[in-house]
């Protein structure tokens, strides 16, 4: 999920650790979240921007083992339309996880899609085709990137694809562009996010760079959308 638009009015297995600082964080994503759909200020549950990261990540998708539907995890997947256009169009069978419950995807000609509340890291139904992360990553903490993607590893088959959707720093520099209510928002370089996926058993095979068309302290932001294919 990604943030931008008009603000809301009042603006192996992991565990976190034994302070509890990963709940917490969790839960002020969630409240954050809640806040932004409650107040309709989910501009990315649609428009040409996230189309064209849909695109990218139909295009990148591996064709299903043994002749069967590819099975994809979507991870934050909000409203739920990339996640049905992405069943769609791949005949898939496709999940969509998120915090929050706040689901309204279009009607499927194809495919199947279905929808679970819950944290990813409490998700276990492997193995996957794919694994869509469409600006999920960019708002984790950064202690957690590691074994974010090193949990996303265990679901995926070998050969399997992930797709990560970030925003693309404009000025070279990892930066936390913080929200007023907490969350973190990075902005993040190819370089890191290319080294955190290629260190953890993945191979990059594609990107593209999308106009949010969105301006934040004066830079123009762009989502950098990448794929990695899971090594033996």
């Amino acid at each position: 999920m990604s943030t931008h638009g008009a603000s809301p009015s009042n603006r192996h297995k992991w565990k976190p650790s034994p302070d509890h600082s990963y709940l917490t964080h969790r839960q002020q994503v969630q409240d954050s979240f809640r806040a932004w759909y409650e107040a309709g200020c989910d501009s990315w549950s649609g428009g040409p921007a996230a189309s064209r990261v849909t695109e990218f990540i139909v295009s990148a998708a591996p064709a299903a083992e043994h002749g069967n539907r590819p099975r994809i995890l979507d991870v934050g997947c909000g409203r739920g339309h990339q996640t049905a256009l992405i069943a769609e169009r791949l005949d898939a069978d496709v999940t969509g996880l998120d915090l929050l419950d706040v689901w309204a995807p279009p009607t499927l000609t194809r495919g199947s899609v279905r929808f679970r509340q819950g944290d990813f890291f409490a998700f276990h139904k492997g193995p996957l085709d794919m694994l869509v992360d469409s600006n999920c990553l960019h708002h984790q903490r950064r202690e957690d990137w590691v074994p974010w993607v090193r949990h996303g590893a265990t679901l995926l088959r070998t050969g399997g694809v992930w797709a990560v959707n970030v925003f693309l720093s404009p000025n070279g520099r990892v930066v936390d562009r913080r929200l007023p209510d907490g969350r973190s928002n990075w902005w993040l370089t190819e370089e890191i996010i290319s080294g955190l996926f290629t260190m953890n058993g993945f191979t990059r095979t594609a990107r593209q760079e999308v106009d949010r068309n969105f301006q934040d302290d004066g830079h123009w932001l762009k989502y950098l959308t990448l794929s990695f294919t899971r090594r033996p």
